[in-house]
């Protein structure tokens, strides 16, 4: 074989895609670059770190990992660009492919700095001390853990030489996922930023990540809560131009689509991710890791020892303690709810706290829990100013005004403006009935 042919061959090679196998979206192309990211250890973690944490005490199909979620939400965010480039202009077809090679990286990495048992292990996760990002004794946010991961360990290595063709970078990655540039901006169109529209499609109001994890949790926990249409509303995205910031929008005729995705998110929150009992497990492994048992139980800050902190890292040191709150964990023994609330009457149940505290001797948990609709509102106050808004293309005849803030032409957020407060209370099982007789005599209020 010639060395022409040999160089077209390596490039096929080079260029050919993998498909893996996705229970939600399907068939789902991976480019050679791509696999070599994904087989690195410390996206391979993510194989052995649950998506729902304690979910699956409620919900026994819960058991799906962050590794696939984050596999769809690349998925998801190659096609929602092949939307909105429609309406954007780039100076080469490379420069192009540079971007949306960019954004499927960022999808995928997105949640690389996870704690074990998700959100519910936070505190496992190293103090900004240790990662030299402050002098706090707190623990960093996942977010912080994935920027760390991200430009400090022999991933960055990877992704720079994978993606030297394209001119893909770590820090336009970890660019992406903090929403902003640490110099220059690499996403600049001629005066216009990306940036944010690139932001809002990995954590926006309309995001790939909420997009896969909803369709995600709801197939894997059996509810019918989190279904949306998809593809309508990635038919119907663009990108629009208003006062100099390039954002993302949605056709108007997609507004009722992307309502029902609100309600989905909103009623997944209430229904799956606040169960009373996954919130429990939660709170229970809190104050395990509050305590003086569980000294050294924390993940390292360097990236090939965090690679080694799984569910399975957390399950065992929960095994190998005698402590009794890792005891309830691993014997499937939660404290009893005895008591829920929601909004007003959550207020009144909050009343009763300090006696209920006096009058019980034993382990006892308040969980108080605010479900919010959305980020936006309808006075055009968002509770998160640092994502850009989402706009709605009016597609009506004689519309006056052609672009709008989706909280304006919707009013659905104005009915749900409100967050919905639940306030609950736990026991141990041998306090379970002088607590509810308790809260009847103190308050009046009904108990589960």
């Amino acid at each position: 074989m010639g060395r022409g042919a040999c160089e077209c061959l390596a490039d096929r090679l080079y260029y050919t895609p993998v498909e893996i196998r996705d229970p939600i979206h399907g068939p789902i192309e991976v480019s050679p670059q791509e696999k070599a990211v994904i087989a690195h250890p410390l996206v391979q973690r993510l194989r052995r770190v649950r998506q729902l944490g304690f979910a699956e005490e409620v919900f026994p199909g819960a058991t799906h990992t962050r590794f696939l979620h984050s596999i769809g939400t690349m998925h998801l965010a190659g096609l929602a660009f092949d939307a909105v480039v429609r309406d954007l202009t780039f100076t080469s077809a490379k420069e192009r492919e540079r971007v949306r090679a960019t954004l499927r990286l960022a999808a995928l990495l997105h949640d690389l700095g996870h704690a074990p048992v998700s959100h519910g292990g936070h505190l496992l996760l190293p103090s900004a001390r240790a990662m030299g990002i402050s002098s706090d004794d707190r623990p960093v946010t996942h977010e912080e853990m994935t920027r760390a991961l991200l430009l400090e360990s022999d991933l960055a290595t990877t992704i720079e030489l994978e993606f030297a063709g394209l001119g893909v970078r770590p820090e336009h990655v970890a660019c992406i996922l903090a929403g902003r540039p640490d110099g220059d901006d690499p996403f600049l169109s001629g005066a216009a930023s990306l940036l944010p529209l690139l932001r809002q499609l990995i954590a926006g109001e309309l995001d790939c990540d909420r997009m896969d994890y909803l369709l995600r949790d709801s197939y894997f926990t059996g509810v019918t809560y989190g279904r949306f249409d998809k593809d309508w509303l990635l038919s119907h995205m663009g990108a629009c131009t208003v006062l100099g910031q390039v954002s993302q929008a949605i056709d108007s005729t997609a507004v009722h689509a992307f309502e029902d995705f609100l309600l989905s998110r909103y009623h997944m929150f209430l229904m799956v991710y606040s169960h009373q009992k996954t919130l429990i497990y939660h709170r229970m492994l809190a104050r395990f890791l509050a305590s003086d048992d569980a000294r050294g139980i924390r993940c390292p800050a360097d990236g090939d020892a965090f690679a080694r902190c799984d569910d399975e890292w957390l399950i065992s040191a929960l095994r190998a303690s005698s402590n009794r709150w890792a005891s309830r964990i691993v014997n499937h023994n939660p404290l009893r709810l005895v008591a829920e609330a929601w909004d007003d009457e959550a207020n009144e149940l909050d009343q009763c706290r300090p006696d209920m505290d006096r009058l019980l001797s034993g382990d006892r948990e308040w969980v108080d829990t605010a479900v919010e609709f959305s980020s936006l509102r309808s006075d055009s106050l968002n509770s998160r100013p640092d994502l850009a808004t989402l706009y709605v293309r009016v597609k009506h005849p004689g519309s006056r005004r052609p672009v709008l803030p989706v909280q304006d032409y919707s009013d659905l957020f104005s009915r749900h403006a409100r967050p919905k407060r639940v306030l609950r209370l736990y026991c141990d099982e041998s306090e379970a009935e002088e607590a509810r007789a308790l809260l009847v005599r103190l308050a009046g209020l009904g108990v589960t």
